[in-house]
């Protein structure tokens, strides 16, 4: 499964302790993926799902947050992986009530007065998650997103995620409006707000490793680098010497430079500080440096010559 199936699966089996966070839930639930309809001529009142586990959910909350009884709710299947849970128009005036919501059109808006807590601002946003939202696997980037069907809806979310100290930016996609962060700790931050601590551990674990990764190889590109220019400068160290000795031979050099250019032929891959070691006594890296500089300046001078 997925990071986001298995953070949404996390967060449908919290049901929260006091009343006024189910309200919460549940209008963040509605505020996504409820609507007005009519079925067979007759007002009806329509929440969309796409899971068992979410349907239960629903039932749940509606069951524990108002006093429709079960009897008179359906279910009606709307495509593969969709359906509906259809409560009969006569009893929205009881939703309207509780959960303070305000019909637009077919949409249903939330006031805001029942995200006042931090408690259930914390509710409505796990709602709105879990009917719209979704986050890819941090192993490949940091993406979150909630898919709102009005602007004022998610303009109202970006307040509530601001309310919580989360940052979110909002666009508009075909019909919907997307808010989305593509901060690591502040998704990070999110998914604790709405209870998942399972997933945060995950999500930082993931990161973590994602982290070491990336430092691994940015060590390994570097010292790959770093082997590549000692490469290409032995090979013009080396080229300088042989051009020197075709021009003058090697027994016209001064002791210091012949004995300089015979350690180099010998040893082609080795680095300065390593040539320095086969010198009796060692040589610094500066002064292996300074001969093979002197080197290239006589190869410079006879080219020009």
């Amino acid at each position: 499964m997925s990071f986001s199936t298995d953070l949404k699966n996390e967060l449908q089996v919290i049901m929260p302790k006091n009343v006024h966070c189910r309200y919460a839930e549940l209008a963040g639930i509605i505020s996504i993926s409820g609507r007005m309809m009519q079925i067979s001529g007759e007002d009806m009142f329509a929440i969309r799902v796409d899971s068992d586990a979410m349907e239960e959910l629903v039932l749940k909350l509606i069951r524990m947050s108002t006093d429709i009884p079960d009897s008179v709710i359906t279910r009606e299947n709307e495509k593969q992986h969709h359906r509906k849970v259809i409560i009969p128009g006569k009893y929205y005036d009881e939703l309207t009530v509780r959960l303070k919501l305000q019909a637009q059109d077919s949409r249903i808006c939330v006031n805001e007065i029942i995200t006042q807590r931090n408690c259930c601002k914390r509710s409505f946003l796990r709602g709105a998650f879990l009917a719209g939202g979704s986050v890819s696997s941090p192993e490949k980037s940091y993406h979150m997103e909630i898919s709102v069907p009005t602007g004022s809806e998610a303009e109202k979310l970006c307040g509530i995620m601001t309310g919580l100290h989360q940052s979110a930016k909002l666009i508009k996609r075909k019909d919907r409006y997307v808010l989305y962060v593509k901060d690591g700790d502040t998704i990070s931050d999110t998914i604790g707000a709405m209870g998942a601590s399972n997933s945060v551990m995950e999500f930082e674990n993931i990161r973590i490793l994602k982290d070491i990764r990336n430092n691994i190889n940015r060590a390994v590109n570097c010292d790959t680098a770093n082997m590549a220019k000692t490469a290409n400068a032995a090979v013009k160290q080396i080229d300088d010497i042989n051009y020197v000795i075709s021009k003058v031979g090697i027994d016209s050099l001064p002791d210091p430079l012949r004995d300089m250019a015979k350690v180099r032929l010998e040893y082609p891959y080795l680095s300065l500080s390593e040539l320095g070691e086969k010198f009796t006594p060692p040589l610094g890296k500066s002064g292996i440096s300074h001969r093979l500089k002197k080197l290239s300046q006589m190869a410079e001078s006879l080219r020009n010559e």
